[in-house]
């Protein structure tokens, strides 16, 4: 093919930002339900220039199209913690998989029964007015509750001790049994719904939340703990818990963490000695101990992630407020596990896309983009599902996470050993070819088109879909220069090998930018010769490749096909042998090449 504009050239319309879509290439938001319909309208006249579309047309287009990118763990269901006999955490199953586990045929426990002996002793003590008694009774039932493997949660619910240990939760004068009294209920949360349901209705929540402003630092502690494990339980539980009025408690809470971080980097750069859950020296607050700050912040983000999540979503005029201070908590020294769960809250904020702008205007945008480059996927992960839930907002919002230096990250992201993420990174980037062509010009000039074109010959299924609607995307909502480039680049080939998947959106999108290619090669066209890019579909099979698809089940698939070898090829019913042959208009009358 004849040569083009360099790409460097093609970058100078980055000055363009702004400029609405003006062809048909798409964002795709995630949904519960995977769309499988697309209303395709075959072009009466493909040869002719490409029909510019009224922008917020064009982002209900996308909206219709929306797929659901994937089912991960953390939204599957609603996560669930256990502290087990040593303080630690262990991570429960989700109550789906719960319910399942305890719906299936009893298997007997040969530990169990002795295990089980001293239950009703147990019971017996825990009714006694003494207060050592009390304690030791809850001492022994949090350890029954707490063993590694199969912890006998409903037999303790059936002995009936949930009421009385709900009632010393009220004991604010003894926090040791106010704290072993919500450890044990913390576990007895952590089973299923109809376990987490005991607690509930025995009006667990109200004094749970009272207690995440209690004195003792580990009672409030193990009080989050328990609430996030409630609110985590289902979307219905959540919003119960909302219902009481934490987030005001919840967030004052996270903002001391965030003053109490930036007041120790500043303590450490003064003495060049970081430590990174050390105190300050002569501080008014009153501190925790050095082990408990940590696991305070971490249960607090935690079960702030919890309150965000799930679908239907919280109402967002109970979970907006904790917006500003999970932005905060992304910018102060910390560790990975809060950075998680605050990246997988804002997350589920960004969700569904008419949530983002209020992500972008709290400052969001510059520090997930950061923490894209962070060493842990687990951090990883959720930043880049935020920052792509940005991108397939609208063409401001995507804009803005193109100017934040997005674009310099995904490279390496392309190519990480995790295929969730090269797959959540191609979805990203399918949506930032849906844009503009200035937006399309930065994503070819940021040299990711040439890894998407490896991606697309070599990945599994379902990363190698994402890479193809990005490359789609970027034949038809970029430049007739950049279509060309890609073109040269060898996107023809790549796009007809796809044309063999079995997947009926992506073959209409495949069709359409094929087409676009089609008409950036019409400038080429010089005397006496044809459309080079005619010339390489042909050369690599394509016509008997789109002609198959005449044959195809749905209509809109055969119907694009067919309209497309009409326009570029002579009709539908001819064959094509030699495209050399293919008539060629002059100004006096069509020839033979």
């Amino acid at each position: 093919p004849t040569c083009i504009t360099p790409l460097a050239a093609l970058l100078q319309a980055e000055q363009v930002v702004g400029v609405q879509p003006s062809d048909g290439g798409f964002r795709r938001y995630r949904t519960c339900v995977q769309l499988s319909t697309l209303m395709v309208t075959p072009s009466k006249d493909s040869r002719g220039f490409r029909k510019g579309i009224d922008a917020d047309d064009g982002r209900r287009r996308r909206e219709a199209s929306t797929v659901q990118l994937r089912k991960d763990k953390k939204e599957d269901g609603l996560q669930k913690r256990r502290r087990n006999a040593g303080g630690a955490m262990e991570v429960q199953l989700q109550p789906h998989q719960a319910d399942v586990a305890a719906r299936a045929p009893d298997v007997p426990d040969p530990g169990l029964a002795e295990t089980l002996k001293s239950l009703p002793e147990d019971v017996r003590l825990l009714q006694s007015t003494a207060r050592g008694k009390q304690l030791e009774a809850c001492i022994r039932l949090r350890k029954l509750l707490s063993i590694e493997r199969n912890p006998p949660i409903a037999e303790v619910i059936a002995a009936g001790v949930v009421p009385r240990l709900v009632q010393f939760l009220h004991c604010h004068d003894d926090p040791t049994l106010a704290f072993e009294a919500a450890w044990a209920l913390t576990n007895v949360a952590s089973g299923t719904s109809e376990h987490a349901r005991v607690i509930i209705d025995n009006g667990a929540i109200p004094v749970l939340v009272s207690l995440m402003v209690h004195p003792d630092t580990v009672v409030r502690e193990q009080s989050l703990w328990a609430l996030g494990n409630l609110a985590g339980d289902s979307p219905r539980c959540r919003d119960l818990v909302l219902s009481y009025g934490l987030i005001a408690p919840l967030i004052a809470q996270c903002e001391a963490f965030v003053l109490e971080s930036a007041q120790e980097a500043a303590a450490a750069e003064a003495v060049a000695a970081p430590s990174l859950f050390g105190r300050v020296a002569g501080s008014s607050q009153s501190h925790a101990p050095h082990l408990t700050f940590p696991a305070m912040q971490r249960n607090a983000t935690w079960l702030l992630s919890n309150l965000c999540r799930g679908k239907p979503p919280p109402r967002w005029a109970l979970i907006a407020p904790a917006l500003p201070v999970l932005v905060q908590l992304l910018q102060v020294r910390t560790d990975d596990d809060v950075l998680t769960d605050v990246c997988w809250a804002l997350s589920y904020l960004s969700e569904p896309p008419e949530r983002v702008a209020p992500v972008v205007e709290a400052g969001a945008v510059n520090p997930l983009i950061r923490l894209l480059n962070h060493s842990q996927p687990a951090v990883q992960t959720p930043a880049l599902r935020t920052v792509g839930n940005i991108a397939a907002g609208t063409a401001a919002e995507a804009g803005a996470v193109v100017r934040c230096g997005v674009l310099g990250c995904l490279g390496e992201l392309l190519r990480s050993p995790k295929k969730e993420i090269r797959k959540e990174t191609a979805w990203m980037v399918s949506n930032l070819t849906a844009g503009d062509q200035a937006q399309v010009a930065a994503v070819c000039g940021a040299g990711l088109i040439p890894r998407l074109l490896e991606m697309v010959a070599s990945e599994e299924f379902e990363v190698r879909k994402e890479v193809a609607y990005a490359l789609c995307n970027a034949c038809c909502s970029g430049s007739p220069e950049v279509a060309r480039w890609l073109a040269q680049l060898g996107t023809i080939g790549h796009l007809l090998d796809l044309l063999l998947l079995p997947d009926t959106l992506l073959l209409v999108e495949v069709l359409k930018a094929l087409d676009a290619l089609l008409h950036a090669g019409v400038p080429l066209i010089g005397s006496g010769s044809v459309n080079p890019h005619m010339r390489l579909v042909d050369e690599a099979g394509g016509c008997e490749k789109i002609e198959a698809l005449q044959e195809h089940e749905h209509a809109r698939v055969y119907e694009r096909a067919s309209a497309l070898l009409e326009a570029w090829f002579g009709a539908a019913d001819e064959e094509v042998e030699d495209v050399d042959t293919m008539p060629v208009a002059t100004a006096e009358s069509f020839r033979f090449g």
